[in-house]
């Protein structure tokens, strides 16, 4: 497993543990789509997405999925960064 898949594990698991129970529909969205798909997906949603609120909350923006889609920009599509860099430049889902 790389950083980038030990990443992805480490954002899923904290939300996991913030929200008491699995992360089903995520993890389904991984299973189909893969990691790559998955966060594309993910990361495009105009709104803020339910786990990145939750760890937003909880003072991780650094580890959600928007950040890694930063980090890891060489592995994902133009739109997708864009899309993920707006979201932490705005957490409440409003321009500043």
């Amino acid at each position: 497993m790389d950083d980038f898949d030990k990443e992805v594990e480490e954002a899923i698991k904290l939300y996991e543990d913030a929200i008491g129970r699995r992360a089903t529909r995520t993890r389904q969205m991984m299973n189909r789509h893969g990691k790559i798909g998955a966060l594309s997906r993910i990361v495009v949603s105009p709104e803020p997405r339910t786990g990145f609120k939750v760890l937003r909350n909880n003072n991780k923006l650094d580890k959600t999925f928007e950040a890694i889609v930063v980090k890891y920009s060489n592995k994902f599509e133009k739109n997708s960064v864009e899309a993920a860099q707006w979201h932490l430049d705005n957490p409440d889902g409003k321009e500043k």
